[in-house]
């Protein structure tokens, strides 16, 4: 109880700002159980969907710039891709582009727009996980 008493001293003492963005939880007028930082909006829930949907979205945007990386390699044809990290990158990315290189033909057998496919279809789906956040 004495520590209780000392943390909420301690939180009086913060600038206003700093209050206001703490969020003290207490259970029915029980001891203090923890402080949380607030910077969420009103209204946000933290239920185990938006953390789930959180964590793909950063997965998304991690594997949008091994992807880039992977793009912006191929211009280059002396890069020896049996060796590591490229061979990794390759490996990450090469099935998911597949994908879409089955769906559209290079232009004149040289030039593959596939990949611009591909970073649409993981925008959109990046945008939709954090629409559901």
């Amino acid at each position: 109880m004495l520590l209780t008493k000392s943390l909420i001293h301690k939180l009086s003492a913060l600038s206003p700002q700093i209050q206001a963005s703490i969020r003290i939880s207490s259970s029915s007028g029980g001891p203090l159980f923890f402080a949380a930082i607030c910077d969420r909006p009103a209204g946000y829930l933290n239920t185990p969907l938006t953390v789930v949907a959180a964590g793909l979205s950063k997965w998304l945007d991690i594997y949008s710039g091994v992807l880039m990386v992977r793009v912006l390699l191929s211009w280059f044809p002396n890069i020896p891709w049996d060796r590591q990290p490229l061979s990794a990158i390759r490996d990450l990315c090469d099935p998911y582009l597949n994908l879409f290189r089955n769906i559209i033909p290079s232009v004149f057998d040289t030039l593959d727009v596939s990949p611009l496919l591909a970073f649409a279809v993981l925008e959109t789906l990046g945008s939709i996980l954090n629409n559901s956040r």
